[in-house]
């Protein structure tokens, strides 16, 4: 899973087979350690109810909830993503593609084919 923060906006990326685990298991997280023993964990999971994207930080902890309905119908949809707000913070879970400009060793083979690439001239 990839993490971007841009100003007031977070995005998380993930692969076919972290989506597969949202699916299955209702969460997916990675954990980045730090020299100085510190370690950043963000994660992307399904909640009860209803509403719009929560995300928290604590404690090295950054947690994005999603209602599990709309997951699972990002998930059977083919949509690229989820979007929303919570307060002031832009929020989007996306479906990491691979990327055009690299070559074909450098490919995460576990990315999502790109669209643009599926098209035939």
């Amino acid at each position: 899973m990839k993490l971007r923060i841009q100003g007031n906006s977070l995005c998380l990326r993930l692969t076919r087979s972290e989506v597969d685990r949202l699916c299955n298991e209702g969460e997916v997280s990675e954990t980045v350690s730090f020299r100085s023993c510190g370690v950043l964990t963000y994660r992307v999971q399904e909640r009860s109810g209803a509403g719009e994207a929560q995300a928290d930080m604590a404690l090295g902890l950054i947690s994005v909830s999603f209602p599990a309905a709309r997951v699972q119908f990002w998930l059977s949809s083919g949509e690229v993503g989820i979007y929303s707000q919570d307060g002031e913070l832009r929020i989007a879970i996306e479906k990491d593609f691979r990327c055009l400009t690299r070559s074909p060793e450098e490919q995460e083979a576990d990315a999502y084919p790109h669209p643009a690439k599926q098209c035939t001239a």
